[in-house]
């Protein structure tokens, strides 16, 4: 006797269990720049909640402690750095980078399928924090890309006794960030190799890839033989 199938509930809508703007009782202006970061978020992935939150003006703010972009910013060299707000430069960079990103896919951003729309978002926001990296390193100290790290420190009172110069946290930030753009793009076959075996798989292309290449040149040197010394 075959069992009984229990019909399984309808899961409830996700809308309905997150709470509503209209519960918070926001003004027309205050629901319009929420609706806007909502869309950002909806369009843009992870990468949309990547960018910088402007210091400000930052004044009295050791160097060290100051914003990536502060030795470049001309918003904070015209003291007009809106505190609080999106960094312009990375909301700007950013938008620029997802729309070029969805270009190197042939797609529009209203036609990204999830899974393209998660690449896209990992290469924006791996561009914006190597853009991030670039700039810190292009300040004071840093240029010289290492940096001043305790080595040993008193067991008691914890005051540094010795100093040691190490790499730049940045240098090796920005390695990482290479890395992971690279595995990136052999995944989604970016990569110029990649692009040259598709296009011959597809027919596209009589040419060989680089690794072809390669090997044919080691075949036509074993041909030639070794040149005895006479």
């Amino acid at each position: 006797m075959s069992e009984e199938l229990v019909p399984v509930p309808c899961a409830p809508n996700p809308f309905t269990l997150l709470s509503s703007d209209n519960e918070i009782n926001l003004t027309p202006e205050e629901q319009s720049k929420a609706q806007k970061l909502q869309d950002v978020f909806v369009l843009l992935g992870p990468a949309g909640g990547s960018a910088l939150v402007c210091p400000g003006n930052q004044i009295g703010v050791p160097e060290n402690e100051r914003c990536p972009y502060s030795a470049k910013c001309e918003l904070l060299k015209a003291g007009k750095a809106p505190a609080g707000e999106l960094c312009p430069i990375e909301a700007n960079y950013i938008a620029t980078r997802f729309s070029d990103w969805t270009r190197e896919l042939n797609k529009a951003t209203n036609t990204l399928t999830e899974s393209e729309r998660c690449f896209v978002s990992d290469m924006t926001w791996i561009d914006t924090q190597s853009l991030r990296c670039t700039n810190i390193l292009a300040k004071g100290e840093a240029a010289r890309l290492t940096q001043q790290d305790p080595r040993e420190t008193h067991p008691e009172t914890l005051e540094t006794l010795s100093w040691q110069t190490v790499i730049h946290a940045n240098v090796l930030r920005l390695d990482q960030l290479v890395i992971h753009r690279r595995m990136l793009l052999k995944d989604w076959m970016l990569t110029p190799e990649q692009k040259a075996k598709q296009a011959k798989w597809e027919g596209r292309s009589t040419g060989s890839d680089i690794s072809s290449q390669q090997s044919a040149r080691a075949d036509r040197l074993r041909r030639l033989g070794v040149i005895e010394e006479k």
